[in-house]
């Protein structure tokens, strides 16, 4: 576990012990630090504690599906003004990579296909700079205002 400091670029990943390693590398290799969780209710409280800037979430994290997926049920309903620090990605084997109408549809920022695990660092270098870009003058204004 890392610990963060201010101005750290940081991370939760929330995925299964057979992909854990690719992600973990991933998140190192983009200059972020990150939280690893075995479960749900690790990973809810890590989150109401820690603004995370990325949160990596399989699809079948702790046994559960798509629809029962607890993590995902947590942070849909956010209000918006909370989402905006935090990119959501979700990967499962039904995604079509960076499809924008299933990201919208699970109400996260991007969807991966599992197979395109071993792109994952291309994928998410490429998603976070999006990210970053759509949200750039709302974080200032914010930041400016003293709001966060």
């Amino acid at each position: 576990m890392d610990f963060f400091e201010v101005g750290d670029k940081t991370s939760l990943i929330c995925v299964e012990p057979d992909i854990s390693d690719a992600v973990r590398a991933t998140i190192r290799e983009l200059g972020f630090k990150f939280h690893a969780v075995d479960t749900s209710d690790h990973a809810i409280e890590r989150s109401r504690y820690n603004a995370y800037d990325i949160i990596v979430l399989q699809e079948n994290f702790a046994g559960s599906s798509l629809k029962t997926n607890q993590l995902l049920n947590y942070f849909s309903p956010l209000p918006m003004a909370q989402r905006r620090y935090s990119m959501l990605v979700l990967i499962g084997a039904d995604f079509k990579t960076l499809d924008a109408m299933q990201a919208f549809g699970q109400s996260v920022q991007l969807v991966m296909n599992i197979g395109d695990l071993p792109n994952f660092t291309a994928i998410l270098r490429k998603s976070w700079s999006e990210f970053e870009s759509m949200y750039k003058v709302y974080k200032d204004v914010f930041a400016a205002l003293g709001e966060k």
